[in-house]
């Protein structure tokens, strides 16, 4: 396989591996299954109210 060849390949596959890894990535941080999983995340930095009411 000679330089130029390589150089093809990695311009060709590279971006289709890549968008394909792209749309994964979006349907699965979209999919309404995740919904639960994703607002208990974003609301794990914040403090618990039971916590804040004891102070």
């Amino acid at each position: 396989m000679t330089y130029e060849t390589l150089v093809v390949v990695a311009k060709t596959f590279g971006p289709i591996w890549m968008m394909g890894f792209f749309l994964i990535v979006v349907i699965r941080a979209y999919n309404p299954k995740r919904r639960a999983e994703h607002d208990r995340a974003a609301r794990s930095i914040l403090p618990d109210q039971l916590a804040e009411e004891n102070r």
